[in-house]
């Protein structure tokens, strides 16, 4: 099958691996992948380094028409079955594009979102009118859809995002690092104002209270990394907190690390958080997130409310003070049933078969 995938994400995201990994993977399996991302995105860095066929487009507003003919042109001349659609800015532009060709569109949700007033009534029409399947990357994303737009639950089709096993090894019982006596707890995230950062900040003092011998790493970068710098220097706890900046080694890192803590207030599904639990770390992570449906409370790891710093430290403080190695286990289970590459590429794969039958 020849799939054109659009995505419109400029920076390194969840989203951009997810479409970097099914592509690297359909491509294994015979298909041909086509990217529409935009100049300069990690993806249109990232994908010629594996022969994934990358054109960039900037539509610079969700209903600018103006780039149609030029989509038209792609997916004529790149025989395209059908069209996936991972972000905001193509929905119109691609979806009206493959209705002129008479193609088949797979429009993905990867953000929990939930539009109101105008925005709402404008995504019931494109939902309902120019999209044959949705993909939802989470149970919570699929369930938020069926209650916003009243669709059919038979339109949406969670495909949860993949992770390559053979990458993430998971962690010894005993790991071998400078400091063995010392707690390391990690934050993989961009650094913007929606991530919940200020709420880990804050959540730090209340932790070290307790767990006295803990140290915090921040592998990322963004928006707010300097004020969350300056934060860590008002609360006095620079001493226990790395920042790292954007890294590609997360493997490595992941070696030196208990626990995961995902504050984000409202995620899809967290690619950082599932790559921390394939190493056998169990992850702290907010209700708000697509993770409520897949870490088991005080089993795999732990589930607190959102937009609360006291909440987040009680459930670091928590998992620290249990067996937080089996429960590490317990979440490479999970992801080793759930979440394995070839798993949810299969699922995929009998998708798209399923549409343009």
């Amino acid at each position: 099958m020849n799939i054109m995938i659009f995505d419109a994400t400029p920076h390194w995201s969840g989203g951009a691996n997810r479409i970097l990994l099914f592509s690297k993977e359909l491509k294994k399996r015979g298909h041909c992948v086509t990217v529409c991302c935009l100049p300069e995105s990690g993806l249109a860095l990232r994908l010629p380094e594996e022969n994934i066929q990358v054109y960039t487009i900037n539509p610079k507003s969700d209903v600018n028409l103006f780039v149609m003919p030029k989509i038209i042109r792609l997916i004529k001349e790149n025989n395209i079955d059908i069209i996936e659609i991972c972000s905001p800015k193509f929905y119109w532009v691609s979806s009206l594009a493959a209705k002129v060709t008479a193609r088949k569109v797979i429009l993905t949700r990867n953000v929990p979102y939930r539009k109101k007033g105008v925005k709402k009534l404008i995504n019931r029409i494109l939902y309902s009118t120019l999209v044959d399947r949705i993909i939802a990357i989470s149970d919570k994303i699929k369930r938020e859809l069926i209650e916003d737009f009243s669709l059919p639950e038979n339109k949406i089709t969670v495909i949860y995002d993949g992770i390559d096993l053979l990458r993430f090894k998971q962690t010894k019982a005993e790991k071998c690092r400078s400091n063995p006596d010392q707690y390391v707890a990690a934050v993989i995230s961009r650094l913007d104002e929606n991530k919940g950062l200020e709420y880990f900040i804050n959540a730090i003092p209340k932790i070290a209270e307790i767990i006295t011998n803990i140290h915090f790493i921040i592998v990322g970068t963004g928006s707010i990394e300097l004020k969350l710098k300056e934060l860590t220097k008002k609360l006095k706890i620079s001493d226990r907190v790395q920042f790292t900046g954007f890294r590609k080694d997360i493997p490595e890192i992941l070696s030196e690390v208990d626990i995961s803590i995902m504050p984000s207030p409202a995620e899809g599904m967290s690619m950082s958080a599932l790559e921390s639990m394939a190493s056998g770390i169990p992850v702290v992570a907010t209700s708000g997130c697509g993770l409520v449906d897949v870490i088991v409370n005080n089993t795999s790891g732990n589930i607190v409310k959102p937009y609360n710093s006291n909440e987040l430290a009680d459930g670091v403080i928590r998992l620290l003070q249990s067996d937080y190695r089996q429960a590490g286990k317990a979440a490479r289970n999970i992801v080793e049933e759930k979440f394995a590459l070839q798993k949810v590429v299969s699922r995929y794969e009998l998708l798209i078969a399923e549409v343009i039958k």
